[in-house]
């Protein structure tokens, strides 16, 4: 194969590579729909994917199932009795640092948005959803937030609950984040 005989410019050349690149095109196309066709799957049958390997409050078992670890499980519930007692995500992370009480990777400095994001957290409650998140173009593998346009898998009880459902609630209600206030305030003052 001598290479020093092709020319870009030649028609013949051009279609030749333009008909590679969409064969690996579509071949890529192909795998990213049967890597999220697994996921989906494996989802359904209750098997939890997370996305990080340390996830405060929860190990793995040998089975890959969530586990609690109890020492970092006081760390949520601190985080979110404090929520409820009126703190917000700066004077938690505050009381945090200031009591020496370490991120789950160890750090002695706290992140706001960490603790927004144990704060607003399902698996506490022992909710899995899948998918959060879609990749609408495999190409640039940039993903989105799901709002519908992927099938929702919503497991219940998926594995053990560090929070109540009840609490779980009334934190998102209070944070703004349930979209129906009207049914949580009637669930709870009713």
């Amino acid at each position: 194969f001598e290479t020093e005989n092709i020319w870009s410019n030649d028609p013949r050349v051009k279609k030749y590579i333009t008909m590679v690149a969409a064969a690996y095109q579509e071949e890529s196309r192909q795998k990213s729909e049967a890597i999220k066709w697994g996921i989906r799957e494996s989802s359904r049958h209750g098997h939890i994917k997370l996305n990080h390997s340390q996830f405060l409050g929860y190990g793995k078992d040998t089975n890959g199932n969530l586990v609690i670890i109890e020492e970092e499980a006081k760390i949520v519930r601190l985080i979110y009795d404090l929520f409820l007692q009126g703190y917000g995500c700066r004077k938690i992370k505050k009381y945090l640092e200031d009591y020496g009480i370490k991120t789950v990777t160890g750090k002695e400095q706290w992140s706001t948005s960490t603790i927004d994001r144990i704060l607003s957290n399902e698996k506490y409650i022992g909710r899995n959803i899948t998918p959060k998140t879609h990749t609408p173009d495999f190409l640039t593998g940039k993903q989105e937030e799901n709002q519908g346009q992927i099938d929702t898998i919503i497991i219940e009880n998926a594995h053990q609950a560090i929070i109540s459902q009840e609490v779980f609630e009334v934190v998102q209600n209070l944070k703004g984040n349930i979209k129906d206030k009207e049914v949580i305030i009637n669930r709870f003052y009713l």
